[in-house]
């Protein structure tokens, strides 16, 4: 179910052209539940709630500036919408009443994606059987559904973005395009210059412009930025380091992972001990570097004590202790695999799978 979103909203009987009304119905089976209104562009603040009776809820209030707001509901999906002057009309699958969102309603029709959905659970179900032959088929198409729903995606924000320049949900759809990950600082940067205010100043747009500055500034070609941690001993002590205290000199593979991060647990059991076991004896160091922990600092260092054991990782481990790293890096997620020459020049960075080991040959033989 689409968990609908909301916004907008009704010139009352006061008369005041600001007012906006959210009118929500078709939830029954969400009776008794509380409803949030969310303001998408400050992290998620909740603005109102509401609690569910016959299958309806509204919210209301006034408005001087278009801003983008989501009705969700605890745990559920939220249907993003552009909060402005009127009344709009929530069903659990639709929305509509004002301009803004009618053409918002017609992006979520064009991306809903069914009959990819249908088809990605019939492979997903193949890819799930002990054949071998079946599952490796089955990872092909899913690879090739996901690719296809990738371009659908970025298509319709692209149609969204240029059909809305001037309005917020150009600037919405921009940001949907930005964090798609093929757009890089140059282009955001250069696409910013141009747009109209209500877009360029839109505050979510600036935060990930300047993540794909960092992200810039540590390409390959740029020389790596040090890391502050503590390195963690075979026993669990930490010990203050660095991550020059290693890769000075020396060809050295970065592993940005965490403890519950299921991908970086694979690629670790998978790809990067054995590379490590490959090629240590030919100069290669590598560098697990512990990110994104979760709970307090004894939680911390037992989850990673515990991966570190059930996975065999007899490579040096530093924990991000000033939590900067990422940031430092402009890493959106994890895994994130760079390589770094022995004259501290980053050679490659989103690295995965395969690609890893020819990275490390390719600067082997330099």
């Amino acid at each position: 179910m689409l968990f609908a979103a909301a916004v907008t909203f009704v010139l009352a009987s006061c008369g005041n052209s600001n007012n906006y009304k959210i009118e929500a119905q078709g939830f029954d089976d969400m009776n008794g539940q509380t409803v949030y209104f969310i303001d998408q562009a400050s992290m998620g603040k909740i603005s109102d709630s509401a609690v569910v009776s016959d299958g309806r809820f509204t919210f209301a209030g006034t408005v001087d500036t278009p801003w983008v707001g989501a009705v969700a509901f605890l745990g559920g999906e939220g249907i993003s919408c552009v909060v402005e002057p009127g009344t709009i009309h929530i069903t659990p699958d639709s929305l509509w009443g004002t301009p803004l969102n009618g053409q918002m309603n017609k992006f979520i029709q064009k991306t809903k994606m069914e009959d990819l959905a249908q088809e990605m659970n019939m492979w997903t179900a193949l890819y799930n059987t002990p054949d071998a032959e079946q599952r490796a088929e089955a990872e092909k198409k899913l690879d090739s559904i996901s690719e296809i729903g990738s371009q659908r995606m970025t298509e319709a924000l692209q149609e969204l973005h240029d059909n809305n320049g001037d309005n917020i949900l150009g600037a919405m759809a921009l940001l949907g395009l930005a964090e798609g990950g093929d757009m890089t600082f140059g282009q955001l940067d250069s696409i910013l210059k141009t747009a109209t205010p209500v877009v360029a100043n839109f505050e979510p747009l600036k935060d990930v412009l300047e993540e794909l500055r960092k992200a810039d500034a540590t390409s390959a070609g740029h020389p790596y930025i040090d890391i502050v941690g503590q390195w963690r001993s075979e026993n669990g002590e930490l010990k203050d380091g660095k991550l020059s205290d290693l890769a000075n000199g020396h060809l050295t593979l970065v592993d940005f992972f965490a403890s519950w991060c299921g991908p970086c647990r694979q690629e670790i059991e998978n790809n990067l001990i054995g590379l490590w076991n490959k090629y240590k004896g030919q100069g290669l160091v590598l560098v697990g570097l512990n990110v994104w922990e979760r709970g307090n600092a004894e939680k911390r260092a037992a989850d990673l004590q515990k991966v570190i054991a059930d996975l065999g990782i007899k490579y040096p481990v530093l924990v991000d202790s000033t939590h900067n790293a990422t940031d430092t890096y402009g890493v959106q997620g994890i895994p994130q695999i760079l390589l770094i020459g022995a004259d501290g020049t980053i050679l490659a960075r989103d690295l995965r799978d395969k690609d890893i080991e020819e990275a490390i040959k390719k600067a082997l033989v330099k």
